[in-house]
């Protein structure tokens, strides 16, 4: 008679394994999350100066995969065409006043960490059987 025996180590592992992969999926939906939530937040120019295309900076919102998706940036990289990069001037200027990133990234914040959170847990009682 045969059994499934799986040693500690080899369950661990898996286990590892299985979470690790769970975070990185439900953190890269997290930066998902923020980066539509920026996008709905971004302002769009309605100025006459020329050299900002309305919209532009809303649409250059990404997401950025770092550390193997352990870690994500959401980057707003619009630039002018004298080459002048006007996210961090929407951002932080106080004369602008018109932040989006921040506000985007608090607004999803305690979402984000509870999917991640159920995600793991998920992983280790599936992996745990």
């Amino acid at each position: 008679m045969s059994r499934d025996y799986i040693s500690t180590r080899e369950l661990l592992n898996r286990m590892g394994k299985g979470a690790m992969d769970a975070a990185k999926r439900a953190l890269a939906e997290g930066a998902e999350a923020v980066k539509t939530e920026a996008k709905s937040r971004c302002p769009v120019y309605r100025g006459r100066d020329k050299r900002v295309v309305p919209g532009a900076l809303r649409d250059s919102i990404h997401c950025v995969k770092r550390g193997g998706g352990t870690s994500w940036r959401i980057v707003a990289d619009a630039q002018a065409p004298d080459g002048t990069a006007y996210g961090k001037l929407v951002e932080f200027s106080p004369k602008i006043n018109q932040p989006f990133l921040y506000p985007a990234l608090d607004a999803e914040r305690d979402a984000i960490k509870k999917n991640i959170v159920e995600a793991v847990k998920a992983a280790l009682r599936r992996e745990g059987k």
